[in-house]
């Protein structure tokens, strides 16, 4: 069942947002590390069921951590210079949230194909190959 607390949120492709040649991930230890100065923090949660089809393996916890470039694009549509990305599994559909530097959320329904293609076409880190 969806939840209903981002009953506002509408569909959009994630490649609106974030493409893979924009995406890299980073190990748990290097996720509270700044970024570069165009990029801010994602963090992907998934369900154990969509871990299971990606190539490599998952922390148990089936939290995946990253940096995006996309600040530029983050301050266009949101008007804010800081952000924080979150991509949540929601077993129905992905949802993807900015938590806006302003204590605001704004968020994103995105298909589970997508954020596989993400993950699977990001420059990784090599534990995850």
């Amino acid at each position: 069942m969806v939840k209903e607390h981002y009953s506002d949120a509408v569909d959009c492709a994630l490649s609106d947002f974030v493409t893979p040649s924009k995406f890299r991930t980073v190990l748990f230890e290097q996720h509270n590390l700044p970024g570069g100065i165009t990029e801010i923090p994602v963090e992907i949660s998934l369900t154990k069921e969509t871990a299971a089809k990606l190539s490599f393996k998952v922390p148990a916890d089936g939290i995946l951590y990253g940096f995006a470039r996309i600040k530029p694009l983050v301050r266009e549509k949101f008007g804010v210079n800081s952000a924080k990305l979150y991509i949540n599994d929601w077993e129905v559909r992905f949802v993807l949230v900015f938590e806006l530097g302003n204590q605001t959320e704004k968020a994103f329904y995105v298909k589970q194909e997508e954020v596989i293609y993400l993950i699977e076409n990001c420059c990784r880190v090599p534990q995850q190959r």
